[in-house]
This record gives structure tokens, sequence and C-alpha cells, in this order.
């Protein structure tokens, strides 16, 4: 008889270490009542939850917060600095390094047990940054990540095809070299340790800096697949003025110059 998937209630830990869902919300959609529907209905035993919202958001924005999550803590923000720069405000607001951050898009609706499952994993593997599989908002068997591999050069590589059927066939736990910024799971002490994102990425390139760095600290950043999210991606219609391709390649090289380190860089 095969094992049941529902285990993870019986592994988590007695005293369940603290999660700060930190959540950035830019100019969102009619679908976002869903997203924190999804993060309201985690069964993870401790989580906290606080909202960034932009000036772009509307003043139902905050009430529909409340409405489903009572007890979240809710930011409001000048202008758009970024997520990056956003979410490194949990440095400020939070205090302490035990426990657990998990930083999310404002278009990505988890299902219940992801965060119990990131956190599981977490402590079986001893890693410092997990992420979920994620999978198109309007069809949930079209895989979208199970995480990224990337080059010396900064070149992302998804691991799954485009329009992929999920069909189980990348659904082991594996070392990855970034999980996408659309839902991080780091561990509070090592966020400090790196300094958060990147201040000076406003949009795109946050995740493969983040993950480099922690890299570079010798943490383990892993695909959870069992921990699952619903995932829109579809940020560039709801900016102002999309990044370009060259500011996004700016930001690549940069970061490969910046982390590579002085042995390497003058070959790359």
């Amino acid at each position: 008889m095969s094992e049941p998937r529902d285990t993870h209630a019986a592994q988590r830990p007695i005293d369940a270490p603290p999660v700060v869902a930190a959540m950035v919300v830019h100019a969102p959609g009619p679908w976002f009542a869903e997203v924190v529907t999804a993060l309201a209905a985690q069964d993870y035993p401790n989580v906290q939850t606080l909202f960034f919202i932009t000036d772009s958001c509307g003043e139902e924005v905050r009430p529909a917060i409340h409405a489903v999550l009572p007890q979240a803590v809710i930011r409001s923000v000048q202008g758009n600095p970024g997520f990056g720069p956003i979410a490194n405000e949990v440095l400020r607001l939070v205090e302490g390094d035990a426990g657990f951050f998990c930083f999310l898009h404002d278009d990505i609706a988890l299902d219940t047990d992801a965060i119990s499952r990131l956190i599981e994993e977490t402590y079986r593997s001893n890693a410092g940054v997990v992420g979920p599989k994620l999978v198109e908002w309007d069809d949930p068997t079209i895989l979208q990540s199970v995480g990224l591999d990337a080059d010396r050069f900064g070149r992302v590589d998804n691991v799954v095809e485009p329009r992929e059927k999920d069909q189980e066939q990348h659904d082991a736990v594996r070392d990855v070299f970034v999980v996408p910024s659309a839902c991080i799971l780091m561990r509070a002490d090592l966020f400090r340790e790196i300094d958060g994102f990147n201040s000076e990425i406003s949009f795109f390139g946050d995740d493969l800096d983040l993950c480099w760095r922690a890299h570079l600290t010798g943490a383990r950043v892993l695909v959870v697949p069992s921990a699952r999210a619903r995932h829109r991606n579809a940020i560039d219609a709801r900016m102002e003025s999309a990044t370009s391709l060259t500011d996004r390649e700016r930001t690549r090289v940069h970061t490969v110059f910046t982390l590579s380190g002085v042995l390497r860089t003058p070959a790359l």
C-alpha cells in the first residue's frame, strides 16, 4: 500500500517556529481576494502576516485584508521602489533571528499545506532557502517552475518546458540555484546575515542575487514540489513602466560581477 501524501501534520514540530509571511501588494486585481484567503487558510500553526501596500492600491485593499486576516499588520509604501527593497523592511519591523521569513508576490495562491511542507523540508534537509512548485493560476495542471538553474554568467534556466503538464515528473526535492521570488521561505538569521535583498534591484533578478548570496554562505537552496502554489506571473501588465530587457541584462551582469569573486571576474 502506498504511503498517504498528507503526512505533514505528524511530522510538524510541537513548538512550531514563527513564520512571518510578508507580501508586497501593488495594483492588485479581483483575484487578490483569493490570494489573501489562501494565505489565511494555511494549516501551519504559527504564521504572522505582514502586508506592504504601495500607493497604487485602492482604499478597499486594507479592509479587504483585515476582513480575512484581522491580525495582519499592514504598512503603506510611498511610490513603488520594488519588491526587494520593500520586503527588506522586515529587517526593521521584525525583531530577532528565530524562525523564518516567507516572501510572497501578491498574485500567488498557496495550497493549504504549502508553508508546513516548506518548513518540514527545511529541517529535514538543513536548508537555508526553499521554494514551492509553481503552477499556472488558471490551469494548475500546467507547470510554471520547479526551481531555476543558472550558469556562471547568471543566465537562468527553467527546468520545465513551456506549457509542460504536471505529471509528478519533477516532484523530487532537489538543490537548485534559484527559487523564484514569487514565494521564497528563508531562515530569518540567514536573511539578516546577507542583509536581505539587494536594495539596488527594484524588479527582476532579485531572486537570483538573493539565492546566489545565500549559496556563498554555504546555505542550501531547495525546491520542495510537495508544496504547491498557483501563480499569475503577470507583473509586467501592472507596472507603470515595465523594466526593459536592457535593464534586466544590466542587473544580471552586475550580479555576476559582484558575486563571482576577484579571481573569476577577469575570466568572466
